[in-house]
């Protein structure tokens, strides 16, 4: 009896051993991976981006931190600062150039020897004067990864568009407002640049005026109760994102008009609010995927550090991301932006390492979500 409980013991013993070598090797071996979040940390677009990016990363096997900077570019700068100057740093470093501050976070890092990746937000083409490309002045930066925002401002302005065309059908001229977020900040650029590309190619659509909301819910309803006063056939709201949409909802209503059917509003985020208005037909549209950005980038950080490293030109990945939904989606799709269900998705589908016959990356949104 004694004899056969030593060999239970033994036996338990090695079963031991084993589950924690295996642990500690995974452990020691593991990755750590810090994301300097520029917006707010009860902010719905940055906190979904965290998130999604946290998913990603830990089903892959990394170490996951998020610092939120609270919208304050100084803290940003202060956040790279004081993860460089820890006494165990992070392996990698995902960077944002919201406020144009990413140049002076990619100097901190570099100094430090800590590889970063800008995600979200490329540089402006003034900063990749001084800067130059990823590994090219910067050794320790390793990639820009962002989505193409030119594209969304096209994709908006043209969703919005169908969908006037297709209940007002007794005109050939409209009329649109651009709600942009900021002046500075290249998303915000890019998606202007878009909507102009569009309005370049339909003579029919009169652009009113182009205002700035800082990106901010209760300022786009305001600037939006005086522009109503100024345009009274107004067709056509093209917003930014969606809490800038939801605000010029918000005022519309408030002057009588019928948002979905003498008044068309069209954003961007895939917030949860805005599909529910999409869903009641107030919204028109919502384009969206962007959050997914530092999830790829994590996917392509994976690749890396098994051998594939990043073959577009430059170490530069514009992703074709963005995705549109409307009324007959928005219900089925606000299911998955839930963030108990990313926990469900198989990220280890979309890298070249663990699926060899991919050839090319298949970041598509809509499909991530149902990557089980």
């Amino acid at each position: 009896m004694l004899f056969y409980l030593k060999k239970k013991e033994k036996k338990f013993i090695k079963i031991f051993l084993f589950i924690f070598i295996v642990f500690f090797h995974n452990y020691a071996n593991s990755k750590s991976i810090t994301f300097i979040v520029p917006g707010k940390s009860n902010e719905d677009f940055w906190v979904n981006s965290a998130e999604f990016t946290r998913a990603a990363a830990l089903s892959l096997g990394f170490e996951f931190e998020v610092l939120y900077a609270e919208r304050d570019r100084m803290y940003m700068l202060e956040l790279a600062k004081n993860v460089s100057e820890r006494k165990q740093k992070p392996d990698f470093v995902f960077i944002v150039n919201e406020k144009q501050a990413a140049p002076q976070m990619l100097q901190v890092l570099n100094k430090n020897k800590i590889n970063t990746i800008l995600t979200h937000i490329d540089l402006t083409e003034d900063q990749k004067e001084v800067l130059k490309t990823p590994r090219e002045n910067l050794k320790y930066w390793l990639a820009t990864i962002y989505p193409d925002n030119v594209n969304a401002g096209y994709q908006i302005a043209n969703e919005i568009y169908k969908k006037t065309k297709k209940i007002v059908k007794n005109k050939k001229n409209y009329s649109l407002v651009a709600i942009n977020g900021d002046k500075s900040t290249k998303a915000s650029i890019e998606r202007e640049l878009g909507l102009n590309q569009f309005l370049l190619e339909h003579k029919n659509i009169t652009l009113y005026q182009i205002i700035s909301a800082e990106w901010d819910r209760q300022i786009a309803y305001e600037k939006m109760l005086l522009i109503q006063k100024r345009y009274h056939d107004l067709d056509m709201i093209w917003a930014a994102n969606d809490p800038i949409a939801l605000g010029a909802l918000k005022a519309v209503k408030e002057k009588n008009r019928k948002p979905g059917k003498d008044i068309f509003i069209g954003g961007l985020n895939w917030q949860q609010e805005a599909l529910q208005e999409i869903k009641n037909g107030s919204l028109s549209i919502s384009l969206g995927g962007h959050f997914m950005t530092g999830a790829c980038a994590v996917i392509i950080l994976y690749d890396y550090l098994h051998g594939i490293d990043i073959k577009e030109k430059n170490y530069e990945m514009n992703l074709k991301i963005f995705s549109t939904i409307n009324e007959n989606e928005a219900e089925e799709y606000s299911k998955y932006l839930d963030r108990s269900y990313w926990k469900k998705i198989n990220f280890k589908k979309l890298s070249k390492y663990l699926n060899p016959k991919l050839n090319d990356y298949e970041f598509d949104a809509k499909k991530i979500f149902k990557m089980n």
